[in-house]
């Protein structure tokens, strides 16, 4: 497996801070290797450390699986988004909230306190418009972490600062690019994602808790997993064979993406206001947080929010509630391809499509009209900050009863 210090791959190089952010935040990693090593390419997954303690795990893939498309391109982004050292470094606002709720002190977090117009006691979620608030580029985990480890990250440490870090990759079996046979464009690199790398990364993220991924809530990861440990779950988390690209799947499962972590959409999404950039679309992807969900939920008011969020919570294991790019949620049952229920949003409201037809819908209290596509049957819309959850969760049940059954139970 590829381990390598990144002082060996990379290099910082200073640039002018940008306005209203602090002076350190100045670094860009450049990569030093041409070419880079083949072991650093393809499909796989990452690990990173700091002074031989893991930090963060991630997975890799081009758009198109490209052969060619190498690690670094992901390194060159972590080793100064991590360590708060980017010009890039920016938060949505309650993410930075809650940074400043955990860590109310030290020379880093005081910096950034120091670059809002009312320092500290600023209340940023009513802070319009300010460098530090234009996306979530960084997490209240990745920021926290530098906190902690600021005596390494510090301005006046970048001599040193790569030679803390160790970088390991563990690409996928050789073969992988045999079983992308029939994929095209896109498709290669959402199978490769989504089917060889994700659970392997989910189920390693959960075991080791590294304190930068998204998916562990601020304060409740693990210190301390070793070079040698992590190498050893990810290549036994990578042994099994690839399974060999299919249409039918990929077009009912793979461009249909199920439902973040809460931590990861709390860490990534923003308020709509915020600008939504390239990197941070990417670095909630890696995560688990699909485009589809994260512009879907971008669209939502509070109480959007809560009831989508509790709708989530609520859906009832024989079901699946997944978010497509249009964007919109559904919810089918499992291994099912059709949904039963569509939402998507409507100027503040959420607008319904269900299986359910529109007289069961109105038997429900609904105001329903009648639809036709897709096997749904009904439409009606829905105000968030008034309905409940589970009165849609009742709607999939009616769907699935024999007309005659739910007329008797009537």
């Amino acid at each position: 497996m590829p381990t390598y210090p990144a002082a060996q791959l990379l290099t910082l190089r200073t640039v002018t801070p940008p306005a209203c952010k602090p002076e350190w935040a100045n670094q860009i990693a450049d990569v030093i290797v041409d070419p880079v090593p083949a072991d650093l390419c393809g499909p796989g997954l990452y690990a990173l450390f700091l002074d031989g303690a893991l930090f963060y795990i991630g997975l890799h893939v081009g758009e198109e699986a490209e052969a060619d498309y190498h690690v670094l391109h992901r390194w060159v982004l972590h080793v100064v988004g991590q360590t708060l050292r980017s010009p890039r470094i920016s938060f949505s606002r309650r993410p930075l909230g809650r940074l400043f709720d955990a860590v109310p002190t030290g020379p880093m977090i005081d910096a950034l306190a120091a670059c809002l117009p009312g320092g500290r006691v600023e209340d940023v979620t009513v802070l319009t418009r300010h460098p530090l608030l234009a996306g979530s580029h960084c997490t209240a985990q990745k920021a926290a972490f530098a906190a902690r480890h600021w005596d390494v990250f510090g301005p006046g440490r970048e001599a040193l600062l790569l030679d803390r870090i160790t970088c390991v990759f563990q690409p996928v079996a050789a073969d992988w690019e045999t079983r992308l046979a029939g994929a095209v464009g896109r498709e290669r690199g959402a199978w490769a994602r989504e089917r060889w790398l994700r659970e392997a990364e989910t189920d390693l993220v959960r075991r080791f808790r590294p304190a930068c991924n998204a998916a562990i809530p601020l304060g409740a990861h693990r210190d301390g997993a070793s070079v040698a440990e992590v190498e050893a779950a990810m290549a036994d988390a990578l042994r099994a064979v690839l399974p060999v690209f299919d249409r039918c799947v990929y077009e009912a499962h793979v461009s249909r993406r199920r439902a973040a972590p809460a931590a990861v959409v709390a860490a990534y999404v923003g308020n709509p206001a915020e600008p939504l950039d390239a990197a941070t679309v990417a670095l909630a992807d890696e995560e688990g947080l699909g485009k589809g969900e994260l512009e879907f939920r971008r669209r939502l008011s509070e109480a959007g929010t809560a009831f989508v969020d509790a709708l989530r919570d609520a859906c009832p294991a024989s079901c699946e509630l997944y978010f497509t790019e249009k964007p919109d949620l559904r919810i089918r049952l499992a291994n099912e391809r059709t949904p039963l229920l569509t939402l998507s949003t409507a100027r503040g409201r959420l607008r319904c499509f269900t299986r359910s037809d529109a007289e069961t819908c109105r038997r429900l209290g609904h105001e329903a009209e009648p639809v036709a596509g897709d096997g749904l049957q009904a439409s009606f819309y829905v105000d968030p900050a008034e309905a409940v959850a589970g009165e849609l969760l009742v709607l999939i049940g009616a769907a699935l009863l024999p007309r005659a059954s739910l007329s008797a139970a009537a």
